[in-house]
Formats: structure tokens, C-alpha cells, sequence
């Protein structure tokens, strides 16, 4: 395995910016707009890593970098946009739904740190939001925020950065740190479980989910598959980001830089109508997410919805309810290229929408009359598309390697058929060569033969007739002058 993926991944940030938020705020439909994407380069490395010969395993570090390319982006990343306050509607609404006595420490934690609070809605520099952090003022010394603000800090939503404030961010905080300590497997010993994820964080399953079979490590980390794979296997990826494993499922044969493939898709499917996925959900089967979305907010923290972007493939009703969002499956799906035998992927797009399950908060003079709603905040792509250098190694040392091994194959049965065949024909037709021979049968002598008692004549059919042998006598018999005379005449 690498230590170090040799080429950097694609990663493109789009943003879902609010053009109607007091529409919004009294409880109108919301309008957003997509705009993006901004590229970044994705690099993913692996260190500190242990080869445990006996196990078949390896211990290592993940690391994320991201690094802006803003000669690639469509955006600058200066430009302002609005979206739903994700710190704040998040804090209210996850208290509201599930620790509902905390609601008014937490409101006037709220009042304090967020004076003068005006709108559910947050206009922010779209690098700040991403990267750069937004700074989140606990320098009050009143009980509420504190509370607020040591409970932010130990879910891992906002990080230090002095002594009174905080910083939020998307991404920042996991830029160029620790994503966890995996044990995967070698595949040494078993090829099938090559890169097979054993524990993350010495811990062998997840303790986020209301059943055991939704906390189970299922695949690999993604960077890497086993080969020798079926059309009926999936491919299935365990991600950290959204605390589950995700499996694409077999499409169709595909072509990429000439080479054959196999085309994959993911679906998020219906936990409503899959009773072994009812662990997904809050109160099964009543309270799932909608088709085609995951309820994120056990591992999260908040209340976000995940789906595909623009909710392609989710149920329909999730579109109908945000003007703005135009579904398209190929800038939207989740795909990927894949090479069954070696089991490489060559072109992949893993693309996920992260939206705000968002709703009235009770008894709020402000918030009160919000629309629920899962309103889009953004959606991220990964993926990788093999160049001229790595397709050409894939086409010069596997693929003509089994084109001339395929092609001795046939040749080598066709010749050894044609070979048997004509060989039995052979065989056969020798043996059935026969000589015609003509069955021995007694001669009449003539009725006037004085001697015809006595004289017996054997015909054999070989072309000419033996002579005459006589029964007892030892010399030819003598003619008479009567025989003479008949033979005359």
C-alpha cells in the first residue's frame, strides 16, 4: 500500500447561498442558488505505519491536506454568501429535538454570543466558512455561556484559539491533522480481505448507531480495493465523515482510455422500506430519512441531512421544496470506473450534500415561524481520473499480457479440438475398411454326369476357380467312348 497516494485527488466545493432568507425567516419557500465550484487539490497521506506479519495487518496515520487552487476555481473565495447559521440553528435545533429542558439555558447562551441576533441566516466570506474559521466570542462569564461554549468545544465543533473566542469552520480544523489511527488488512494471506478495515481508533466497531449491524467497519478505506472481484460484489468503503459504510453496486461493462471496465453506482436507498438498515434511523419505520438521504446528526452533532447534490435520486418531494435545484445525473451521481481483476479504480466521483434538516424553534420570537425544511448548504466532490501515464501501465502490463495469454488459450483449444477431431475421424475410418467376400456354396453337377455322385466342384470368389477334388479317387477319371460321344454332341 502507499504510504502517500502519487497524485493528488480532485476536490471542488460548491455552496448554496440563500437569495431569500427574510422570505425564509417568515416562513417562505427558500430560493438558493449553486454557484462554485472552488478546486482544491486533496492529498491523502499515510504514516507511521506497522507491518504485522503474524496478523496480516498494517497500522497506520491518515492525513488530509487540502490546498486551494484558485487559478482552477470559478470562485475566489472572497465573495459573500448566505446560508443557514450552521453553529447556532444547529445548537437550537439539536437541543429542541433531543435534550428539550436545556432549551432555555441554551437560548440565552445564544442571546449573548451571537448579540445582536438578528436572523436564523449567516453572511460570511466563503473562506472563512471553509477554512479560515469564523471567531465565536465566550469571553462572557455568565453560566449559559460557558455551558455553551465548553459543550461546543467537546463535541468537536468549534476549536480553541485563544482564551475568549473560538474558530468554525467546515474544514479547517481537519486541514493537514490526524483523520484517526486505521488497522486494515495486508491481504498477504487472503487477497480477498486486502485493505479490509479491522478497527479505526482502537476501537473494532462504532458506538454511534442504534444496532450492532450499523456499527460494523464494512470494506476498505477507499484508496484501495482487492482484486479478483464479481459483478456481484460491491464495493464497499467505510467513511469517518459520515460514521457508515457505503457500498456501489454493479451497472454496467464500461470503457475508459480505451481500456474495458466496469461501471459502479451508489445508492443511498430507502431505510424506510430496508428493515436491516432500520438502525439508521431515529424511531424506525416511522421517523427515517427520506429516500435517497442519511440522517447525519448521530455522528455530526447536528442536524444535517446527507444526500446526493441537488437531492438526485432522493425522493422528489425534497426538490419540490427549494426553488433553485436542478438534478442532473451526470454532474450529481456517484460513480466509479473500476477494473475487476487488479481491482483498481481508474475514474471515480464521490459526491455528498450536506443540507440543514431545518425547522421552527418553540417559543422563539424570531425563529419561530421557520419552514421545515431540508434546506442545501453545500456539496462536495472527490475523485481521480487516472492520466496517460497509469492507464497506459494498466494497458501495456496487464491488459496485452491477457490479451496474448487469452489468445495462446484459444488458439491452443481451438488446434487441440481440430486436432482430436480429425484424428477420431481417422481412427474410424480405418476401421471400418472391409474386404467383400462372397459366401462358399456346393455346385449342382449335371443330372446326365455318370459321375456326378461322386465329383464335387468348390467355387471360392477370389477371382478364379480352384481345380476340381475328387472324393476317393487318386487319379482324374477316364473318359468312355459314350462320354466322348455326349460331349460331341
Amino acid at each position: 500500500m502507499f504510504e502517500k497516494i502519487p497524485f493528488p485527488l480532485d476536490f471542488k466545493l460548491h455552496l448554496f447561498n440563500v437569495t431569500n432568507p427574510e422570505e425564509v425567516m417568515r416562513g417562505g419557500k427558500p430560493h438558493v442558488n449553486d454557484i462554485g465550484p472552488l478546486y482544491f487539490e486533496e492529498w491523502k497521506e499515510k504514516y507511521d505505519t506497522v507491518d504485522n506479519a503474524e496478523e496480516d495487518t498494517l497500522t497506520f496515520t491518515l492525513r488530509n491536506t487540502w490546498i486551494f487552487r484558485p487559478d482552477l476555481s470559478v470562485l475566489t473565495g472572497e465573495e459573500i454568501v448566505t446560508l443557514p447559521h450552521p453553529l447556532m440553528m444547529g445548537a437550537l435545533l439539536m437541543v429542541q429535538r433531543d435534550r428539550e429542558a436545556m432549551m432555555p439555558l441554551v437560548t440565552k447562551g445564544i442571546n449573548i454570543i451571537f448579540e445582536p441576533l438578528e436572523s436564523a441566516f449567516l453572511k460570511v466570506r466563503i473562506m472563512d466558512l471553509l477554512f479560515d474559521g469564523i471567531y465565536i466570542d465566550c469571553s462572557s462569564n455568565d453560566f449559559a455561556v460557558k455551558a455553551l461554549c465548553s459543550g461546543l468545544d467537546s463535541e468537536g465543533a468549534v476549536s480553541p484559539h485563544n482564551e475568549t473566542h473560538y474558530k468554525f469552520s467546515f474544514f479547517g480544523m481537519r486541514n493537514h491533522t490526524d483523520a484517526g489511527r486505521w488497522v486494515v488488512y495486508r491481504g498477504v494471506k487472503n487477497i480477498r480481505d486486502l485493505g479490509r478495515v479491522i478497527s479505526f481508533n482502537d476501537e473494532t466497531e462504532m458506538d454511534i448507531w442504534d444496532g450492532d449491524e450499523c456499527n460494523q467497519y464494512i470494506g476498505t478505506d477507499s484508496t484501495i480495493f482487492p482484486p479478483f472481484l464479481t459483478k456481484q460484489d460491491r464495493l464497499w468503503a467505510w467513511s469517518p465523515e459520515v460514521c457508515r459504510s457505503l457500498g456501489a453496486h454493479y451497472v454496467h461493462k464500461s470503457k475508459y482510455a480505451g481500456l474495458p471496465m466496469s461501471f459502479f453506482e451508489l445508492d443511498f436507498g430507502d431505510l424506510k422500506n430496508e428493515p436491516h438498515n432500520h438502525c439508521f434511523c431515529r424511531d424506525p419505520p416511522d421517523n427515517c430519512p427520506p429516500r435517497g438521504t442519511m440522517d447525519l446528526s448521530p455522528c455530526l452533532g447536528g442536524p444535517i441531512i446527507g444526500s446526493k447534490p441537488h437531492f438526485y435520486g432522493a425522493d422528489p418531494k425534497l426538490v419540490e421544496a427549494v426553488d433553485g435545484l436542478a438534478p442532473n445525473k451526470e454532474k450529481h451521481d456517484v460513480y466509479i470506473h473500476f477494473e475487476l481483476f487488479t481491482g483498481s479504480p481508474v475514474s471515480a466521483a464521490k459526491r455528498l450534500q450536506f443540507s440543514m434538516d431545518l425547522g421552527p424553534i418553540h417559543n422563539h420570537n424570531l425563529f419561530g415561524q421557520l419552514p421545515e425544511v431540508v434546506l442545501p448548504m453545500f456539496w462536495a466532490e472527490e475523485g481521480a481520473s487516472l492520466n496517460k501515464t497509469w492507464t497506459n501501465q494498466l494497458k501495456y502490463q496487464l491488459f496485452l499480457g491477457l490479451k496474448f495469454n487469452a489468445t495462446v488459450k484459444w488458439l491452443t483449444i481451438i488446434i487441440g479440438t481440430v486436432g482430436a477431431i480429425g484424428s477420431a475421424y481417422m481412427h474410424f475410418r480405418k476401421d471400418a475398411k472391409t474386404t467383400d467376400v462372397t459366401a462358399v456354396t456346393e455346385a449342382t453337377p449335371p443330372a446326365s454326369s455318370p459321375s456326378s455322385d461322386n465329383q464335387t466342384v468348390v467355387n471360392v470368389a477370389l477371382g478364379k476357380n480352384l481345380p476340381p477334388v475328387i472324393d476317393g479317387l487318386d487319379k482324374p477319371p477316364k473318359f468312355t467312348s459314350a462320354d466322348a460321344q455326349h460331349e460331341r454332341y
